[in-house]
């Protein structure tokens, strides 16, 4: 789903949805934040990744590593579009997506300018484990996750992956936001983040929130502290 402002050539957004999320997400989230973005001057895009949402596939086909692939063509695919400047497409990851987003800015620093993400789940091999010893067993190994099918490929990419390592090679503009109630990915886990960006980053936190930023103060601290970053990183009004 692409959001389109009036003028060309616009600068982009780019939103990476989260595990077992979706191009809509929670309660509407990514809707209401790409129509914000585009009624600013910019351009947002949403994509479901294969075997969620609309998507072909099914989901116990779906690793982190997929979605890393995934993240990389969509960046290319984007940068192509008319009306798009290929030198303004940033990043926009909420949870696991955001540390989709940390591997593909990594992969392809010279077409990030800037990168925003929400509740990054540095914890996903914590959480694939879970889902393991919580799940249903499934015949194949994979479990069944209140209602869809989790495949065993998944948990076996995580065990040694150290979601951390090599995020570093990108050295733009990295804006972190999480709220400080978050039940599902500990506020610890972006301050591991910004750590590693170092000088590059900067963590907001959102007071009371939890993982999906269910009420609407949450949303809107999330949505005017991710558009003044962008608007921050091109160093002028024009836009969001």
């Amino acid at each position: 789903m692409v959001h389109r402002p009036d003028s060309f050539p616009y600068p982009m957004v780019i939103l990476f949805h989260g595990f077992t999320g979706n191009r809509v997400d929670d309660k509407f989230l990514f809707v209401r934040f790409a129509r914000r973005v585009a009624a600013n001057g910019w351009g947002c895009v949403r994509f479901d990744f294969s075997g969620s949402g609309e998507s072909d596939g099914e989901f116990k086909e779906m690793t982190l590593g997929r979605e890393i692939e995934e993240g990389k063509e969509i960046l290319r695919f984007v940068r192509r579009m008319e009306g798009v400047d290929p030198e303004k497409v940033f990043l926009c990851g909420f949870s696991m997506g955001g540390v989709v987003a940390t591997h593909v800015a990594a992969s392809m620093p010279e077409c990030v300018r800037g990168m925003c993400l929400w509740a990054p789940a540095g914890n996903m091999r914590e959480i694939a484990e879970e889902c393991f010893r919580t799940g249903i067993p499934l015949p194949d190994g994979g479990v069944d996750l209140e209602g869809i099918a989790l495949g065993r490929p998944f948990y076996e990419e995580l065990k040694e992956w150290d979601l951390y390592e090599g995020i570093s090679s990108y050295k733009g503009p990295v804006l972190i936001l999480h709220g400080d109630r978050d039940e599902s990915v500990p506020l610890k886990w972006s301050r591991r983040y910004l750590q590693v960006y170092g000088a590059s980053a900067r963590l907001h936190s959102i007071r009371g929130a939890n993982h999906v930023f269910s009420r609407i103060s949450w949303r809107e601290e999330l949505f005017s502290e991710s558009i003044a970053f962008f608007k921050s990183v091109l160093g002028s009004e024009q836009g969001a």
